[in-house]
């Protein structure tokens, strides 16, 4: 459809709840065009925090294809590993340091409100602007990318280390679970520094350390998947029922800053509740209706959809705020209408030509 492409090894239930991710991560950064019009409830409905989704995602598919690798050649060689770097800089580097670009321009500009001397820029050259520390003011939306980036690096690095020696069915728990205490012992250490919303977002919610476990939490859901399938299969209803069961018990139940359960867990479980929802839609694999494959498509564009919607957001609250509240809820849709259009042309042209680079990288095998 308009020359988007999808491959016919996407899984449709994993396709579904990209979307939905996305769907709500834009519609959240937009929410405020919808006050004082008759749409405004729609702001106060509580939602969890949806970029887990794609964290647990990630873990799942790499991870998967990982073990897939190992299993079948005992072990993870350098080839498998050198390839999936290439691979993975096709895929993240050219909207990663576009929109950086884009932000830098936009900042000099005064365009929209930015601060590039609490963070310098070559902390986001090199995905460091929140290893340990957080970053504000300035490409806000990049903060989710180096939690995924640095498990590029890691996980792959240790699976070409020891998956040979060790096993990755033995390996791979034994990775998880320092990554996932790494995170928890992090939390623990600056908590003192989350006691209000904003010190919980930008140190709990944002850092890299603290949010390594829910890459790792997908790459557990992929390691169950693949040593243990009939499990898998049998109890997807059960998984997904209590997934959704949780997911609306952290969503309502009242969490405050501060407290050991928002600063040093909430996170987690958040993370265990979505990556439950995997048994049941990973096997959903196919869109048997045009709806279903609007959704695909959707979630195709997702990433592009990820990296522009608050960059259109940011510049019509510094710019044309008064003018899209005069819209009403309108001015919601003009929202809508230019984070997809911006979000297809970006794909046409940025992602879709990497794409099929990366379909030719075959330096490794």
């Amino acid at each position: 459809m308009l020359g988007i492409e999808t491959d016919h090894k996407r899984i449709f239930g994993l396709d579904f709840l990209r979307a939905v991710a996305i769907f709500l991560v834009v519609h959240g950064h937009g929410a405020s065009l919808l006050l004082d019009t008759r749409l405004s409830f729609l702001t106060k409905i509580p939602l969890p925090d949806v970029v887990d989704i794609f964290f647990v995602l990630t873990g799942f598919l790499i991870g998967g294809s990982f073990l897939s690798y190992a299993e079948k050649n005992t072990g993870v060689d350098i080839r498998k590993t050198l390839r999936f770097y290439v691979r993975s800089a096709l895929r993240i580097l050219p909207y990663y340091y576009l929109i950086l670009i884009v932000y830098l321009i936009l900042v000099h500009n005064q365009l929209v409100p930015g601060n590039t001397e609490s963070s310098p820029v070559w902390q986001f050259a090199t995905f460091t602007q929140n290893l340990f520390t957080p970053f504000c003011d300035f490409y806000w939306e990049s903060w989710c990318l180096p939690i995924q980036w640095w498990f590029y690096m890691f996980f792959p690095l240790l699976m070409t280390l020891f998956s040979g020696h060790f096993g990755s069915r033995r390996l791979v728990p034994v990775i998880c679970a320092g990554f996932i205490s790494v995170s928890i012992l992090f939390r623990i250490l600056v908590s003192g520094h989350a006691t209000d919303l904003f010190g919980w977002d930008v140190w709990i919610r944002r850092t890299v350390a603290s949010r390594c476990d829910a890459v790792y939490i997908g790459v557990l859901a992929a390691w169950v998947q693949m040593y243990a399938p009939d499990v898998w299969r049998r109890h997807a209803l059960k998984s997904l029922l209590v997934g959704l069961a949780l997911l609306v018990m952290l969503v309502l139940i009242t969490q405050k800053p501060g407290t050991i359960f928002k600063n040093v867990f909430s996170c987690t479980f958040q993370t265990v509740s979505f990556a439950m929802l995997l048994p049941f839609m990973s096997c959903k694999s196919k869109a048997r209706t045009a709806w279903g494959g609007f959704v695909s498509h959707i979630s195709v564009l997702s990433f592009a959809m990820y990296m522009v919607n608050l960059v259109v957001m940011q510049l019509i609250l510094a710019n044309f705020n008064e003018l899209f509240h005069q819209w009403g809820a309108w001015g919601y849709v003009v929202y809508w209408m230019i984070v997809l259009v911006l979000s297809y042309l970006l794909y046409m042209m940025v992602e879709k030509p990497f794409m099929k680079l990366r379909t030719r990288v075959s330096l490794f095998g």
